[in-house]
């Protein structure tokens, strides 16, 4: 594990920022992404796992904690949210109609054939890397590692607020060491004071996931940015 405390430049050219579901990769790289956007990156934030707005299977376990009845209204309105905090950034949000683990789970190359069209030409991708402890998040960080990508540059990114909560530095998990062919450097990404103030805004965006990841979650994560330097990724 090699972890560089000095902030590296912001994301550069055409970004995409694969996201497991409607809030972990703004939790994790929302002042990354505000600082690139302003610096002339064009930033995708595809969400994967966003599931189906037209669904009428009851809401998950997860939604119903936050009152949501049906699996479609649970989706319709996280994007709404996920929506305004992209605006927060100057992200172009990307929605794929997928299940995450308690829905009708999608075929592996399925997965992967959308993801790809989501991409398209971009000049980088960032996809979950650590700590990776939720299934959703794994598997795609196995989908997208496993397949790589021909002309794009792939990185992995550290996972808000679960790299917070473990309080440990970033290293890789060992369900994707048979994928990498080296120990990846972490390097932590620069971002103003005002893009530190956007990624509280956007935070402040998801309100039906304020309930679990409120401000005490959204201060731990901060405090674990500043003791490693920012987010962090491995472009």
């Amino acid at each position: 594990m090699v972890v560089r405390k000095r902030p590296r430049v912001a994301l550069r050219g055409r970004v995409a920022v694969l996201s497991p579901h409607l809030d972990d990769g703004v939790y994790s790289l929302a002042a990354a992404i505000s600082a690139s956007v302003r610096s002339g990156a064009e930033v995708s934030l595809i969400t994967v796992f966003a599931g189906d707005p037209n669904s009428t299977r009851p809401a998950s376990p997860w939604d119903r904690r936050f009152g949501f009845r049906l699996a479609g209204e649970a989706a319709r309105a996280r994007r709404e949210e996920d929506s305004r905090a992209c605006a927060v950034l100057g992200a172009r949000p990307i929605w794929l109609p997928f299940d995450d683990q308690y829905g009708r789970p999608a075929e592996d190359d399925e997965l992967w054939m959308s993801i790809q069209r989501a991409i398209g030409p971009a000049d980088s991708v960032v996809v979950p890397g650590f700590p990776l402890d939720h299934t959703d998040h794994l598997r795609l960080a196995r989908v997208t590692l496993a397949r790589g990508f021909s002309s794009t540059h792939v990185g992995l990114y550290v996972e808000q607020p679960y790299a917070a909560v473990r309080g440990e530095p970033p290293g890789v998990p060992p369900a994707l060491a048979a994928l990498l062919a080296d120990e990846p450097e972490w390097q932590p990404l620069a971002a103003s004071v005002a893009a530190r103030w956007r990624k509280v805004q956007a935070w402040r965006a998801y309100r039906s996931q304020l309930q679990h990841f409120g401000y005490r979650s959204l201060v731990n994560v901060l405090r674990y940015e500043a003791r490693y330097g920012g987010e962090m990724t491995t472009l």
